[in-house]
């Protein structure tokens, strides 16, 4: 048993978790399309799916329809004011992403498909570059945060469904069984997210380790003993390595450029919501600690809010510090040939990486980085000082 354990590799964990990502995001009908495998070489190629769509479309619609119709009349009742204000957010910032999510399926799906096979054609690309054989998905750390986030999605669907015990009677069931599709659904905006910053990170990863390993072996390979200069042919096979690696880092670029474009505004809202929500919510629990019999739970859910948002900052900064690794590996170093010819490809090639700069910034208003964790988390410790004194002082506490 443990011998088949040492066997199984973090990447193929990674692979086995995104997998079951997709198909839980189908369940909830937030993916329309179907990723399988084609042709001689089993390629994993996104396609239509039409069932799938009219499902999606369907379920999309009609929980919509019952979250306006029942939901909101309900939330304007609500006498307490921070509760009322939470519970508004909630609705508006999950009613916002359905509809985001709506104009993607109807009317973005060519754009989609297009982006998920560029994505697939990359992944396929840079692992033909590499003599190495590599399965799965990412390494270590890529395995590390996939795990966090399977536990935060496991934990997010148990609390929505504990709520589903407490009902009265089936309408109200299906009512809250609405909500809870509408409410998830926009929460997966943000895992998705997560999940299209981190392969723009594995991919980064890939190819600078290939650059790493692999080129610079093959450079060094060109430097002759006693000073001789390489032959053409080899000159032309390492420039025609340099190319390729040109044409890829270019194409994982525009790729993740073209992910962040099509996300960028419902990650935004979701991202405001969860904020702004984990605020009014710790507020009540430290105010009104009376109102919440079961203070564990309603803990875990701010704690989760909180990782979602980290794991989200986290990811964007492993890809965006995976593309100025490269600048680092010093490949100016490999005088191999006297060639004009050559030292211009390696100067163009060296000059195309620090151009290609990954950057996250949503709606242009500020840059994603890991500086933006320690911003929320220090915001968030000092609104909790200022909550606990006002609680002391007023004796709530």
């Amino acid at each position: 048993m443990f011998e088949r354990l040492r066997e199984v590799r973090l990447s193929g964990l990674s692979a086995y978790i995104l997998r079951f990502s997709y198909h839980y995001a189908r369940v909830l009908g937030v993916i329309c399309f179907e990723v399988s495998k084609k042709g001689p070489k089993d390629a994993l190629v996104g396609r239509k799916n039409f069932r799938l769509k009219w499902y999606s479309l369907i379920l999309r619609l009609v929980c919509f329809a019952v979250v306006c119709c029942f939901c909101a009349p309900l939330v304007m009742t609500i006498e307490d004011p921070n509760e009322r204000t939470l519970q508004c957010m909630r609705l508006v910032s999950c009613l916002v992403c359905t509809a985001c999510i709506l104009v993607l399926q109807i009317f973005h799906e060519h754009e989609v498909l297009r982006m998920i096979n560029s994505f697939l054609r990359v992944f396929r690309r840079v692992r033909q570059m590499s003599t190495r054989r590599k399965y799965g998905f990412g390494g270590k750390r890529e395995f590390v945060l996939l795990l966090f986030k399977a536990i935060c999605l496991t934990y997010e669907l148990f609390c929505e469904l504990h709520q589903i015990l407490f009902a009265s009677s089936l309408v109200v069931t299906l009512i809250a069984l609405c909500d809870i599709i509408v409410e998830i659904g926009s929460l997966m905006i943000i895992h998705i997210g997560f999940a299209g910053f981190l392969s723009v990170a594995a991919l980064y990863s890939e190819v600078n380790g290939y650059v790493r390993i692999e080129l610079r072996r093959q450079l060094r390979s060109l430097e002759r003993p006693g000073g001789a200069p390489a032959s053409r042919r080899q000159l032309r096979t390492a420039s025609c390595r340099l190319e390729e690696c040109v044409a890829v880092y270019d194409e994982i670029e525009r790729v993740g450029r073209s992910f962040h474009i099509l996300l960028q505004l419902p990650v935004l809202i979701i991202l405001v919501a969860k904020i702004f929500a984990t605020t009014v919510l710790s507020y009540e629990m430290i105010i009104r600690v009376d109102r919440y019999p079961c203070q564990a739970g309603i803990w875990g859910l701010v704690l989760k809010s909180f990782a979602d948002v980290i794991l989200l900052t986290l990811a964007v900064h492993e890809a965006v510090s995976s593309s100025k690794v490269i600048r680092r590996l010093s490949l100016e170093n490999f005088p191999v040939s006297d060639q004009k010819e050559w030292h211009v490809k390696l100067e163009m090639f060296l000059s195309r990486l620090n151009f290609n700069e990954f950057r996250v910034c949503p709606l242009g208003l500020f840059e994603v980085s890991n500086e933006i964790i320690l911003v929320f988390l220090s915001s968030m410790i000092t609104y909790f000082t200022y909550v606990m004194q006002y609680g002391i002082q007023t004796h709530r506490l």
